[in-house]
């Protein structure tokens, strides 16, 4: 302890009497750059210190042991108890002695290049488009087969056109009696009612001519619409004017047409009123071809009537009158235009065939025709597109039209063009305006 003392006055002593040179250069630092660069090792574990034995008699504080990865190999002395080592392990089994057991210290968090080992690599931006739009696809082909599976049945808009009192209306009425839109006990009383005011075989007509002024009259002002259905399709009657008058109402109704029906009046004098005098026979066919109607179906109607009596000569009489104007309008006469003789009063050739009464006609009825014309084609899957023909106010507005493509459903957002205007879409009204969910291309809402 003596000796130790003096070296640290010695120490001091020399300290003291050293001075700072003010005028010295200042110190910068030099690098070698020719130096070999540096490169880590992986480091190893020290070695543990050896306590050394103490000489003899010397009079000296007990030494403290520490042990550095193992135990302490001195026994000649107590050691101070300090804690265990802890083992730590990355990537690899530890090499330390320290005992096992209950004392082990928890494993360490894991590095980040462990979990970035261990963590999924990011989808490629590419597939998971990919994976998303199958998604979008698949659910879309869900819609489309609940769609089909709630609209069954093609839907076909036919429009009744002709001159002014052909039997137009009469025809559409029966044809809703005969397929059971409208009951027995309805049309009775329609039948009635026609007798009190004097207008016996107006009956019928009063199932689409539903307004005061149409019934009282015998003329159809505004294009009615009416629904009926068959075992294989649904229809839309479309009853337009034949006044010359209401021609914008029936331009209305054949944009919405599918098929056509043109009902032509076989009483003598009234189909040369019609077709040669300046009557709307001819502006009907020219109109419905214009906006599009493909197919023509011909019926020859009030063959019945006793200047007639189911005669084919009047038959065959009007129809070479009909073909070449036709043709030239530009219908094909072996493909677009089909002849029917009926009654439409009678109900002769409309849902049943002719028979007995008209031997010389052997082809399908009205309703057989058009069950087996060809489908049309629909963009069901295209943008919505509804030309608006009505509108009106009622607890909101109502607009009223056939869809071209598309399809709506309830609570559906749409864009009302030209002014641009979000709508959205709370109620759909079909046939008998009867409420429905959905509505496809070919519907008449």
């Amino acid at each position: 302890m003596a000796n130790q003392q003096d070296n640290v006055d010695d120490v001091t002593k020399k300290t003291g009497e050293m001075s700072l040179n003010v005028g010295a250069k200042a110190f910068v630092p030099k690098f070698n750059v020719k130096a070999p660069a540096f490169a880590p090792r992986k480091a190893t574990q020290p070695a543990a210190p050896v306590a050394a034995a103490p000489a003899e008699g010397a009079g000296v504080a007990k030494p403290m042991t520490i042990s550095i990865g193992g135990s302490s190999s001195n026994n000649t002395t107590e050691a101070v108890a300090v804690p265990k080592p802890a083992t730590i392990s990355i990537g690899e089994a530890s090499t330390s002695q320290a005992p096992a057991a209950t004392d082990a210290a928890p494993a360490a968090e894991p590095t980040p290049a462990e979990s970035s080992v261990d963590s999924p690599a990011p989808e490629n931006p590419a597939i998971e488009a990919a994976t998303n739009e199958v998604a979008v696809e698949e659910e879309e082909e869900e819609d489309d087969d609940e769609l089909f599976n709630e609209h069954t049945k093609e839907h076909t808009n036919v429009i009744f056109i002709g001159h002014v009192d052909a039997g137009k209306s009469t025809l559409g009425g029966n044809i809703l009696f005969l397929t059971g839109m409208v009951d027995k006990r309805t049309m009775e009383k329609y039948e009635r009612e026609a007798k009190e005011a004097g207008r016996d075989s107006w009956y019928l007509s009063w199932a689409l001519d539903t307004n005061q002024e149409e019934r009282a009259k015998g003329k159809t002002v505004e294009c009615g619409r009416a629904f009926f259905e068959t075992d294989k399709r649904r229809y839309t009657i479309l009853d337009a004017p034949g006044h010359k008058n209401f021609v914008p109402s029936m331009v209305g109704g054949a944009a919405q047409a599918d098929v056509a029906v043109l009902v032509i009046s076989a009483r003598r004098g009234e189909f040369e009123t019609g077709f040669e005098r300046g009557g709307q026979t001819r502006e009907h066919a020219v109109l419905v071809k214009t906006a599009g109607v493909r197919t023509l179906i011909v019926a020859i109607n009030k063959m019945d009537d006793p200047t007639v009596g189911w005669d084919k000569a009047r038959y065959d009489e009007v129809t070479s009158k009909l073909t070449p104007f036709l043709k030239k309008t530009g219908y094909s006469p072996k493909t677009d235009i089909i002849y029917i003789p009926m009654s439409g009063y009678t109900g002769a050739g409309v849902k049943d065939r002719v028979g007995s009464a008209c031997s010389w006609y052997t082809g399908p009825s009205l309703l057989e025709t058009l069950d087996g014309l060809q489908s049309v084609e629909r963009k069901t899957n295209g943008p919505l597109r509804i030309p608006i023909s009505e509108k009106y106010r009622d607890m909101g507005t109502i607009v009223s039209g056939k869809i071209e493509s598309g399809r709506i459903r309830i609570n559906q957002k749409m864009m009302l063009m030209p002014e641009k205007h979000i709508c959205e879409v709370s109620n759909i009204y079909g046939a008998n305006e009867a409420e429905e969910k959905t509505a496809i291309s070919g519907d008449n809402v």
